[in-house]
């Protein structure tokens, strides 16, 4: 299986990710179909659109660097690979904070996220949903 096997395109033509799509009949479209704005930022602006993101979490921060054939965990330069992933999707699925990966934790978590594109920047605070 190639890298970014799973970005499709809908009927329309828009790229989306097939392996966690959204869902605009139950979501809307105030997150382009996601539940809020952590799920469209790593499920679309990462996964698919393949910008860079920085998130910090407890103080920590992180930073992944998305390439054509790899996704990587990388310093805060964006020069040095930490460790690589296949793809956007593999980072949600493989990497881990407090031993949970980011894809079944992304609604349970307080995050600032970055996202780093071509000549552009965004700024995204979000306030999760917690457990009690």
């Amino acid at each position: 299986m190639e890298p970014y096997d799973y970005i499709k395109d809908d009927l329309a033509g828009y790229p989306f990710n097939a392996k966690y799509p959204p869902n605009y009949e139950q979501n809307g479209g105030l997150y382009h179909g996601y539940k809020n704005n952590s799920e469209e930022t790593f499920f679309y602006d990462f996964a698919v659109q393949r910008y860079d993101l920085r998130f910090s979490y407890k103080g920590v921060d992180y930073y992944f660097l998305s390439e054509q054939d790899y996704a990587a965990q990388c310093d805060e330069h964006f020069t040095n690979d930490i460790r690589r992933f296949r793809d956007g999707n593999a980072v949600l699925e493989e990497f881990e904070i407090d031993g949970t990966n980011c894809e079944s934790s992304i609604s349970e978590r307080d995050f600032l996220i970055k996202i780093y594109g071509n000549l552009f920047y965004l700024q995204f605070i979000l306030y999760l949903c917690r457990r009690n």
